[in-house]
C-alpha cells in the first residue's frame, strides 16, 4: 500500500475517535503499565539489597531513616518465595520488647523454633540491630532493639508507623523483664525502663487502633530460690506451667496466680526429696512478693504512660537452666482467633478492579451498541405511523450520537463506535423518512398559507442545508427565521434541528422538489393605491392644529398592515442569497421571479417606523396629583423641548407621485397635540370647579389647626381646621405663580388661540371658587373659636393667657391676619379675590403691628388684666359715699362686686368697657364672642356669688329673726298660752325703723328690689341670672304688710282695723220656754272699741284693735223682757293674754268664710244657749297668717 493510502487510513481512524475515546485509551494504557511494573518489581527484586543500618553492639540513639524498619521487613519478605508467603505469614505475630540483656534472644531461640526453617525457604532476618525477624514453624517474632526502645525522635515513630502498615494483622506484644531486677528493685532504673516499654506499647496500640494483648515473660527465674526444683517437679508430674488470663485481667491476678499449685504440694511431698520440697514450699511463699513488685511496676509505669490497665493475657516464668514445661510465650492466647489475611496489596487490588471494570465496560459497550443499532433499524420502519407531535420522544432518539452531547445519550458519549457504517446507514434512512413523511408534506402545506413564496424559498434552502455546505451556513446564520408557522414551531423545532445536524446527502432532492406545485407570488405588494392614500392622509394630518390621542392611535393601528408588508420584505432579506445558491448548485425549476417592489425604498420604511414609534398618550400628561404650577412647568418643558432639526427629509415616489416628509413636522405636531391634551387634562381633572387645581396631591402644606396643643377640648375650645392649601404660603407658592403664568407661559405656547382662552377662563373661574372657599374657611375658623370656662380656676387661667404675647386668642387672630393679608400683584386677575378679603379688614386694623406688638389688642389685654386684678384682689372694699348697695358690695366677693356692676350696666363695668372698645375697633357682632366670653364668665360666676351671698344673708335674717316668731301666737293660731308672741319681740323685729329685720334688709337686700305702690318687686336692671331666695318677694311683702298694718310711717303703732259685720240677733223658741227674754243687742269689744249688732240691716263696721297694749276682749248679748228697764248680759271675756282679742276669736267657732260663732246662755235659762255670730270681711289674722304661710 502506498503512503498516501496509509495517511488516508490514519485520517479515517482519527476522525472516528473522539477526544473522549483517546482519553479512555490513554488511561487504560497507563493502568496497564503500572500493573506490569508492580508485577515485575515483586517478581524480580534487587539482588544487591543490603541492610540499611549496620549492626550495632551498644544501643545508641540514632537519627533513623524513615524506611529503615520497612527496609528490613521488605528484605525479609522478598526472601520468601511469593507462592509460600501466604502460608508462611499466616502464623501468629509477636512483638518482643525489653531491656538489653534481659534475655529476649534466649527465649526466642528456645521457644520460637526458627532455626532450620530456611530449609523450608522460611528465612529469618537477624542482622539488623534495630529489628530482628524470626520466622518459626508456628510463630513470627519481631524483636525490637533496645536502642529503638529508647529512641524518642519523630523519625523513630515514622519508621515504626511505616513498618506497621505492612505487618500482618492482630499482633501480640511480649514484654521481657529480668526477674532479678525485681528482687532488689532500683526505682529510677525501673521507672526509666517502664517509660520506654509502655511508651512503645502505647504506640503499638494506637497504630493498631486497639490495645495489643500483652504477654509478660520473666527471665532468669533460676535466680529465685526453689524455682528450678519447682519446674523439675512440674515436668516430672506432667503439670504445665502455663499462666493464662483469658479475660486480660492478669495485672490484678498476679499475686494469686500460683495459688492453684498449692494443691500439688502433697504430691511434691511424696515424690520430691525433703530439701527440694522445702525449697518448693519456700518458692511458693516468696513468689507472691515478687509478683507484687511486678504488679506495682506494671501499674505505675502503665499509669504514667496512660495505660491504666494493660491487657495481660499470659505470664511466662522462664529460665536458661531449666525448661518451663507447657509454657509457650509466642502462641496465641486462649480465646483469640487469628484473622484471615488477604495477600493482595492495595495497588494490586486497584489494578485488578480497573482491569475488570475496563473489560466489563468494553464488552457491555459492544453489546449495548449492537442492541441499539438493531433496535434503531427496526424502529425506522414505524416512522410512517408516528405523528409529528411525538417526534421528539420517538424518532429523535433514533439518531445515535457519539459526541459530547450528554443530553442526547450520555452512555454513547463515553463509548467507542463499534458500528459506525451501520449507524451512518441508519441515519441516512432516518433522513429520507423524515423528508418523505414530515418535511415534504409540510412544504405542500406552506403553499396554502400566507407568505408562501417567501417561506417556500427558505424551506427549500433548509432541505438542502447540511452541516458542511454553504446553504447550511446561510440557514444557520439566520436560524431564528424559521419558515414553520408559529403554531407548528413546537412540533417541528426538534425535527428541523435533527435534520440540519444529520443531513449529509441531497442528490435525490431535485427530483422530489420538482414534482411539487408551488403557490403563485402574491400580487398585493404590487398595488400602491392604498399606500398613496395613506401618504395623502399624512399630509392632511400635519396641517391640523393638533391631533387627538384616539385619532392618532387609530392612525397607528391603520399602519399595522403596511408595517407588516415592510417587515416581510426586511425579514426575508436573505431570499436572494438562497435563490442564488439553489440556482448554482441544484437543477430545480426556480420559481417565477417577481419585479422589484417600489416599497423597498428605505425612506418609506423609515417614515412608517417614525410614525408608528411616535407616542401621544397620557404618559406625560398632567395627573390629578400634580399642581397647576407643576403642570404648567411640564407644559413649558414640552414647549421648550428641542426638536432634532438635523434629520434629513424622507423623500420617495410611488407610481410617479413624489412625496416628501420631514421628522420635524411630525415632532411639532406631537408637541402641539401634547400641550393641548395636557391643558385639557387639567380641565377634565377639575371640571367640578373645586378650586384645588392649583395644588398637588397629597398636599405639602400643614393644615391650620385651632387649639392644636389641647385638641380643642380644654379652656380654649373649638377644633376648627383650615386646609393647608388655604394659607398665605400656599397662595404665594402655588396659586399666585400659576395665575401669573397665564400671561407669561400660556399666552406664549405654540397652540391654537382658542385653546389658550378656554384654558385661561377655566383657571380664573377656579380662582373665584378658591377665593370663596378661602374667605368662608377663615370666617368659620374664627366662629369656631370658643372660650370654655367652667370654673374660677379656668377663668383665672384664661385671663392670664389673654395677657400673654402668645395667647390662644392672639394666635388665632394672628393666623387670620397673616393669611388674609395676601400680597396681590397688580393684575385684574386678583381684584375679585382682594375684594372678598375686605371682610377681614377689621382684623388688619385690630392686629396692626408696631415694634413687634399689637397696640389695639393690648388695650383689650389691659382691660383683662385690670379685671383679673379686681376679681382676685384681697384688699377690703371701701364703698363709695352715697352708694345704696355699698353694704351688699362689701359682703360680696371681688368677683361678685365686678359682676354687680355688670348686672346694673354701669358705665364703669367691664362689660360696658369691652363693648365700647369692640365698637370703636369696628369688630362686628358676629366676631365679638371670643372677646366678650371672659367678661360674660366673670358676670356669670359673680352672679353665682351674688346669689349665694344673698341667699346666705336672707337665710340668716329669716332663720334667726323671723322663724322664732312664726311658731308663736298669733302667727301660729293653734299655739298654746305658753307660746305667745311678746310685743317687744314683735317690735324689735318688724318695727319699720328700729326692727332688726328691716334694718338688715335695707343694708344688704334692698338693692335687689324696689318698693313701688306698696309692693316690693325685683330690680328691673337685674337679669334672670340673679336668683332671689325662694319666696323672697312673698315674704318681704308679707313682712311689709305686717309692718304697714301695725305701725305708721314714723314708727308709731297703730290699731289693726278689722271690718266686722254682726249676725242676726238670736231668739228662743216660745213653744219650749214661756215668757222668754229677748236678745236686744250683741257686741264684740276690744278695749274701748266695739262692734254692735241690732235687728237692723247688717252693715260692716270698723273695729280698731289696739294690739300694742293688752286690753279686755269680750263677746256677748244683752237681754231684756218686754218694756222692763232691767238689762241682763251674757258674755265671754278674755283678759289674760297679750293678744286677748285674737284669743277670743280662737274660743269661737269658725263656721263659714271668716264667720265666727260663740254659744252663750241666759243666766236664767242655761239649758237653752243661743248662738251669736260676727263675720269679718277678711281674715282678722291675715297679717300674721300671710307672713307665717309665706
Amino acid at each position: 500500500m502506498d503512503s498516501g493510502s496509509s495517511w488516508n487510513t490514519l485520517d479515517a481512524v482519527t476522525s472516528v475517535l473522539s477526544w473522549l475515546d483517546w482519553l479512555g485509551l490513554a488511561v487504560v494504557l497507563i493502568l496497564l503499565c503500572v500493573l506490569g511494573f508492580l508485577i515485575w518489581r515483586r517478581k524480580y527484586p534487587k539482588s544487591g539489597s543490603k541492610l540499611a543500618i549496620p549492626e550495632l553492639i551498644v544501643p545508641t540513639k540514632l537519627l533513623l531513616p524513615p524506611n529503615c524498619l520497612l527496609t528490613v521487613w521488605r528484605y525479609f519478605i522478598r526472601a520468601i518465595p511469593w507462592r509460600l508467603r501466604p502460608n508462611a505469614l499466616r502464623v501468629p505475630l509477636s512483638l518482643v520488647i525489653g531491656e538489653a540483656g534481659c534475655g529476649k534472644t534466649g527465649i526466642i531461640d528456645r521457644y520460637a523454633d526458627w532455626q532450620g526453617q530456611n530449609f523450608r525457604f522460611h528465612p529469618s532476618a537477624t542482622d539488623d540491630p534495630l529489628l530482628q525477624i524470626y520466622l518459626g514453624a508456628k510463630s513470627l517474632v519481631l524483636e525490637f532493639g533496645s536502642s529503638l526502645l529508647y529512641d524518642t525522635s519523630p523519625a523513630a515513630y515514622t519508621a515504626i508507623k511505616k513498618l506497621w502498615r505492612h505487618l500482618p494483622p492482630s499482633p501480640q506484644a511480649v514484654m521481657v523483664i529480668d526477674a532479678t531486677t525485681l528482687l532488689s528493685p532500683k526505682m529510677e532504673q525501673l521507672r526509666q525502663s517502664g517509660h520506654a516499654l509502655f511508651g512503645k506499647l502505647k504506640v503499638f496500640g494506637e497504630l493498631e487502633r486497639e490495645p495489643l494483648p500483652l504477654i509478660i515473660a520473666l527471665t532468669h527465674m533460676e535466680k529465685i530460690p526453689g524455682f528450678v526444683e519447682f519446674c523439675v517437679f512440674l515436668q516430672e508430674a506432667g503439670i504445665p506451667l502455663q499462666l493464662d488470663f483469658p479475660e486480660g485481667d492478669g495485672i490484678s491476678r498476679l499475686e494469686s496466680c500460683l495459688d492453684g499449685y498449692q494443691e500439688h504440694l502433697r504430691r511434691a511431698l511424696l515424690t520430691c526429696p525433703a530439701q527440694d520440697y522445702l525449697k518448693i514450699v519456700g518458692f511458693l511463699k516468696e513468689v507472691p512478693t515478687l509478683f507484687s513488685v511486678l504488679g506495682d511496676f506494671l501499674r505505675v509505669a502503665g499509669l504514667e504512660q496512660d495505660v491504666a490497665s494493660p491487657p495481660i493475657v499470659r505470664l511466662c516464668l522462664l529460665s536458661e537452666h531449666v525448661h518451663s514445661f507447657g509454657c509457650h510465650p509466642f502462641s496465641l492466647p486462649p480465646g483469640i482467633v487469628e484473622k484471615p489475611r488477604f495477600t493482595l496489596s492495595g495497588h494490586a487490588k486497584a489494578a485488578l478492579a480497573l482491569l475488570l471494570a475496563g473489560s466489563v465496560y468494553l464488552v457491555g459497550s459492544y453489546h449495548y451498541q449492537q442492541n441499539m443499532v438493531s433496535q434503531v433499524y427496526q424502529d425506522i420502519q414505524t416512522i410512517p405511523t408516528i405523528p409529528v407531535q411525538h417526534y421528539a420522544e420517538k424518532v429523535s432518539p433514533l439518531f445515535l450520537n457519539f459526541s459530547a452531547d450528554l443530553n442526547k445519550d450520555a452512555l454513547l458519549t463515553f463509548m467507542p463506535n463499534f458500528f459506525e457504517p451501520i449507524v451512518e446507514r441508519n441515519n441516512y434512512l432516518l433522513i429520507a423518512e423524515i423528508r418523505k413523511y414530515y418535511l415534504l408534506p409540510l412544504l405542500k402545506l406552506i403553499q396554502l398559507g400566507p407568505d408562501a413564496n417567501f417561506k417556500t424559498t427558505r424551506f427549500i434552502g433548509l432541505l438542502y442545508a447540511t452541516p458542511t455546505n454553504e446553504m447550511g451556513k446561510i440557514i444557520e446564520k439566520n436560524a431564528e427565521k424559521n419558515p414553520v408557522d408559529i403554531a407548528n414551531i413546537a412540533k417541528y423545532a426538534k425535527l428541523i434541528s435533527d435534520y440540519r445536524q444529520y443531513n449529509t446527502r441531497t442528490e435525490e432532492l431535485d427530483f422530489l422538489l420538482n414534482e411539487i406545485t408551488y403557490a403563485k407570488p402574491q400580487t398585493y405588494i404590487e398595488d400602491n393605491t392604498l399606500w398613496i392614500a395613506l401618504f395623502h392622509n399624512f399630509q392632511q394630518l400635519l396641517n391640523k392644529p393638533f391631533v387627538q390621542e384616539a385619532e392618532f392611535k387609530t392612525l397607528q393601528q391603520q399602519l399595522v398592515p403596511f408595517l407588516y408588508i415592510i417587515d416581510r420584505l426586511d425579514y426575508y432579506s436573505d431570499e436572494e442569497d438562497i435563490r442564488q445558491w439553489l440556482t448554482e448548485n441544484t437543477s430545480l425549476r426556480l420559481m417565477e421571479q417577481r419585479n422589484q417592489s417600489q416599497l423597498r425604498q428605505r425612506d418609506i420604511a423609515q417614515l412608517l417606523t417614525l410614525v408608528s414609534n411616535l407616542k401621544l398618550d397620557h404618559a406625560d400628561n398632567c395627573k390629578v396629583a400634580l399642581s397647576l404650577n407643576e403642570c404648567l412647568g411640564l407644559v413649558q418643558a414640552v414647549a421648550n423641548a428641542k426638536v432634532d432639526s438635523a434629520s434629513s427629509d424622507m423623500t420617495f415616489s410611488l407610481d410617479g407621485e413624489q412625496f416628501s416628509f420631514n421628522p420635524a413636522q411630525w415632532n411639532e405636531l406631537i408637541k402641539r397635540s401634547r400641550i393641548s391634551m395636557m391643558l385639557r387634562d387639567v380641565i377634565n381633572n377639575h371640571r367640578n370647579y373645586d378650586g384645588w387645581l392649583f395644588f398637588g396631591f397629597p398636599s405639602i402644606y400643614a393644615n391650620v389647626e385651632m387649639n392644636a396643643t389641647n385638641n380643642g377640648g380644654m379652656l380654649f375650645a373649638g377644633k376648627a381646621s383650615i386646609d393647608g392649601r388655604m394659607t398665605a404660603d400656599a397662595f404665594e407658592q402655588d396659586v399666585k405663580p400659576a395665575i401669573i403664568a397665564l400671561s407669561e407661559i400660556v399666552d406664549k405656547l405654540p397652540i391654537d388661540r382658542q385653546e389658550k382662552k378656554y384654558f385661561s377662563d377655566f383657571v380664573l373661574k377656579s380662582l373665584g371658587t378658591y377665593s370663596d372657599g378661602y374667605v368662608k374657611a377663615y370666617l368659620h375658623y374664627f366662629q369656631q373659636f370658643q372660650v370654655r370656662i367652667d370654673s374660677t380656676w379656668a377663668l383665672a387661667y384664661v385671663l392670664s393667657d389673654l395677657q400673654q404675647p402668645a395667647s390662644s386668642l392672639l394666635e388665632t387672630l394672628v393666623q387670620i391676619k397673616n393669611n388674609t393679608a395676601l400680597n396681590f400683584p397688580v393684575s385684574p386677575y386678583f381684584q375679585p379675590f382682594a375684594q372678598k378679603l375686605t371682610t377681614f379688614r377689621f382684623i388688619q386694623r385690630l392686629m396692626q403691628e408696631q415694634n413687634g406688638v399689637y397696640p389695639e389688642f393690648q388695650k383689650y389685654q389691659f382691660m383683662m388684666a385690670q379685671m383679673q386684678y379686681d376679681i382676685s384682689t384681697e384688699e377690703p372694699y371701701m364703698p363709695k359715699k352715697g352708694d345704696a348697695a355699698g353694704a351688699l358690695k362689701g359682703a360680696l366677693t371681688p368677683i361678685g362686686r365686678v359682676a354687680w356692676s355688670m348686672l346694673l350696666n354701669e358705665d364703669s363695668s367691664y362689660a360696658t368697657l369691652v363693648k365700647n372698645w369692640l365698637q370703636n375697633v369696628g369688630i362686628l357682632n358676629d366676631w365679638q364672642q371670643p372677646f366678650l366670653a371672659p367678661v360674660q364668665k366673670v358676670q356669670k360666676f359673680g352672679t353665682h356669688e351674688i346669689n349665694q351671698h344673698v341667699a346666705a344673708i336672707w337665710s340668716d335674717i329669716w332663720s334667726s329673726n323671723v322663724m322664732p316668731l312664726l311658731v308663736k301666737f298669733p302667727f301660729t293660731s293653734n299655739a298654746g298660752r305658753d307660746k305667745e308672741l311678746a310685743l317687744d319681740d314683735l317690735s324689735a323685729t318688724f318695727h319699720p325703723i328700729q326692727g332688726i329685720f328691716w334694718i338688715t334688709f335695707q343694708q344688704y337686700l334692698s338693692p335687689l328690689s324696689t318698693f313701688s305702690n306698696g309692693v316690693w318687686v325685683k330690680h328691673r336692671e337685674l337679669s334672670d341670672s340673679v336668683v332671689l331666695p325662694p319666696n323672697y318677694l312673698k315674704r318681704i311683702n308679707a313682712a311689709q304688710q305686717l309692718t304697714a298694718s301695725l305701725w305708721d310711717d314714723v314708727g308709731n303703732p297703730k290699731p289693726l282695723e278689722l271690718s266686722v259685720r254682726p249676725g242676726l240677733l238670736p231668739t228662743y223658741k216660745n213653744q219650749q220656754i214661756l215668757r222668754t227674754p229677748l236678745v236686744s243687742l250683741t257686741y264684740l269689744r276690744q278695749g274701748e272699741n266695739s262692734a254692735l249688732g241690732f235687728n237692723q240691716q247688717k252693715t260692716w263696721q270698723t273695729l280698731a284693735v289696739k294690739w300694742w297694749t293688752p286690753q279686755l276682749a269680750e263677746v256677748g248679748m244683752e237681754f231684756r223682757k218686754d218694756a222692763a228697764p232691767t238689762r241682763v248680759y251674757s258674755d265671754i271675756t278674755v283678759t289674760d293674754s297679750q293678744w286677748n282679742f285674737f284669743r277670743l276669736l280662737q274660743q269661737g267657732e269658725l263656721v263659714g268664710a271668716q264667720r265666727y260663732r260663740w254659744l252663750l246662755a241666759h243666766p236664767n235659762f242655761p239649758q237653752q244657749p243661743l248662738n251669736i255670730e260676727f263675720s269679718f270681711q277678711a281674715n282678722p289674722l291675715a297679717v300674721f297668717a300671710n307672713l307665717a304661710g309665706s
